[in-house]
């Protein structure tokens, strides 16, 4: 039986469905695995980031990590060392609050801009998205999926906005926290719920067309979350950089 040669229309077919390796795309494949490790807080505050380390984690070269570092760093997401790695940034208790402040400024206004732009099937992707979170949320096993979860419905909601300057500087800010705000996890009471009912209030304004509702609603969670963590961070002076104990 002869083999099917390269030329065959078979095979040929089949090859044009798939899209070539570039450069460029591995670059942006570990920029944005890291992007969203240190969103979801996945790395510690203060923590070290070697590029030997992460290459051999992500299976790929060094040269793509450098350049997904350097960009991490341009976004104030990691701070470089004089050795010439980089770290998770420690903030003050000043930024923190300065962050909690603009972020919920720039995300309500996102907000805001989304609710008319929406379409349905994007509505019910984020009601969906919502009420998968809550069940994922009440499983310590799936922290990880919840806040992965997360980061898609929120930049689900700001992308609508068609605002790329507001949507980097919104990146920005989930860069700089993230490694705080996973903490807020570790520190809810037994008897105490998290925020997951903003994000269903957050939909059904949205799908009221009521913006000034939906901006609000964002707006609660952020401050929701920032508040939580404001009681369990040391006391210290608001100008020293915040340790806080790891979290799962």
């Amino acid at each position: 039986m002869a083999l099917a040669s390269p030329s065959d229309a078979s095979a040929t077919d089949t090859l044009g469905l798939l899209k070539p390796i570039t450069r460029s795309s591995v670059n942006e494949s570990v920029y944005q695995a890291l992007r969203n490790k240190l969103m979801n807080g996945e790395f510690r505050a203060g923590q070290p980031l070697g590029i030997q380390y992460l290459a051999d984690a992500l299976g790929t070269s060094t040269m793509p990590v450098r350049e997904a570092l350097r960009r991490l760093v341009a976004q104030q997401g990691l701070e470089p060392l004089p050795n010439g790695t980089t770290r998770v940034p420690l903030i003050t208790r000043d930024k923190l609050a300065d962050i909690r402040r603009v972020r919920m400024l720039v995300e309500g206004q996102a907000t805001e801009w989304a609710t008319p732009r929406l379409l349905p099937a994007q509505l019910d992707e984020l009601d969906d998205m919502a009420q998968r979170i809550t069940r994922a949320r009440h499983a310590p096993e799936s922290l990880p999926a919840s806040l992965e979860m997360n980061l898609v419905f929120h930049f689900t909601i700001y992308q609508a906005a068609q605002s790329p300057v507001l949507i980097a500087m919104i990146e920005s800010l989930w860069l700089q926290s993230g490694a705080y705000l996973r903490a807020t996890r570790a520190y809810l009471h037994t008897d105490e719920q998290p925020s997951d009912h903003l994000h269903e209030q957050t939909v059904a304004a949205l799908r009221a067309g009521d913006a000034t509702a939906a901006r609000r609603c964002m707006e609660q969670d952020i401050a929701w979350v920032f508040d939580r963590l404001d009681p369990e961070l040391p006391d210290q002076p608001a100008s020293t950089p915040l340790k806080i104990r790891p979290t799962p």
